[in-house]
């Protein structure tokens, strides 16, 4: 029969019962009430008692553990269900990321409580390691590059980790799963002098000037069509940009050819956009645009994937973001070390003239020259 004792080094009083496996139990109730105390010495004596005779039930377990902790602490316990824990967390996202984090979130998120179906409708800590190996591999059979797979696994860890913090659950199933390798990643190109010199000339203005940015500046496609004039110094040859990727500021120093470009533009207002054309589309429209364009213009990478199942899709070994590599290997050809080659591409700033030294600006604008002039 359960009975509660007191320790005297401790105000609590400790719970004497017998478990499940027939041995006797002694824990402490955290309470120095002694009829509190002896209520839960009682029914944890009966819940071990219901699971010995195999009518214990998750949900009864879960309604008595949170009436004990109610009369223990005078708050309820809230047992929330993976999709209810996981749609609160996508909310507390909102305003506290970047809206296309909180997308891949949401993306994840969907997917995953799809994947699970029933058991979705479990407690949090109930999702295993083998279910999220079990949704990574339905992402393999959808035809999901092992790039784009590791990005939902990614954004689930994250909230798994949140939980894991709140003590929700003891660890997060997500790192128990291994990332898949990505062996296109290696394979993807660059362009050539050449290939890029085609494209200029069978480019229009507006083409053209998109081509430059990305050869001479090494900006993602969304951070380029997003440049205004004001983000530019043509006198100090300096271009500034939040980059939206990371949220921070980049400052890249222009080469002479984008330079030239950029003074033959007319120029609207310092709040225009330079690429005003391509603006009114989405990245993911000018992308796809610019890969119609490199067929067109007779230049074109090797296919690297083709696509499977109903998620896959072919893979040229160039795309626009292909620029920005060979953006890379132009100043590595060039002899501009590795560490610079980082630090330009990657580098986050206030105001360059507040931030640089002289010598410093310099040291950034000779690594751009070093790449060959096109025009």
């Amino acid at each position: 029969m359960a009975s509660v004792h007191h320790h005297r080094r401790s105000q609590y009083w400790y719970a004497a019962f017998v478990g499940s496996d027939g041995k006797r139990n002694f824990k402490s109730t955290k309470t120095a009430d002694k009829r509190l105390a002896l209520k839960l010495a009682i029914e944890w004596e009966e819940l071990a008692n219901a699971g010995k005779r195999g009518m214990l039930v998750a949900s009864q377990a879960r309604k008595v553990v949170a009436e004990i902790t109610e009369r223990a602490t005078g708050e309820p316990l809230q047992f929330k269900t993976t999709s209810e824990f996981l749609n609160a967390w996508l909310a507390g996202r909102e305003g506290a990321k970047a809206a296309a984090t909180v997308l891949k979130y949401k993306q994840a998120v969907r997917e995953f409580i799809a994947h699970l179906d029933k058991r979705a409708s479990l407690p949090l800590n109930a999702i295993r390691s083998s279910d999220c190996t079990a949704f990574r591999d339905h992402c393999k059979s959808l035809g999901r590059t092992p790039s784009s797979i590791n990005n939902l696994m990614k954004c689930l860890s994250a909230a798994f980790e949140s939980a894991q913090r709140e003590g929700v659950v003891p660890h997060n199933p997500c790192k128990a799963v291994p990332v898949l390798k990505d062996p296109e990643k290696q394979r993807r190109q660059t362009f050539t002098a050449q290939q890029v010199q085609t494209l200029l000339n069978y480019a229009d203005n507006v083409w053209k000037g998109l081509i430059l940015f990305g050869y001479f500046t090494g900006l993602r496609l969304h951070d380029i069509v997003n440049i205004k004039w004001e983000n530019l110094d043509l006198d100090g040859r300096w271009l500034r940009v939040t980059a939206k990727k990371t949220g921070k500021e980049v400052s890249v120093a222009l080469h002479q050819d984008l330079v030239n470009w950029l003074a033959q533009q007319p120029k609207a207002s310092s709040k225009g956009f330079v690429l005003d054309e391509l603006k009114k589309q989405s990245a993911a429209h000018v992308s796809r645009s610019f890969t119609r364009f490199m067929k067109r213009a007779g230049v074109k990478g090797d296919l690297i994937r083709k696509a499977k199942g109903k998620a896959g899709h072919n893979l040229n070994g160039l795309t626009f973001h292909s620029l920005r590599h060979t953006f890379i290997s132009a100043m590595a050809n060039g002899g501009v070390t590795e560490e610079l080659r980082k630090e330009i591409v990657g580098q986050t700033t206030g105001a360059v003239h507040k931030i640089y030294t002289h010598h410093e600006a310099e040291r950034l604008r000779a690594a751009i020259t070093t790449i060959p002039s096109l025009l």
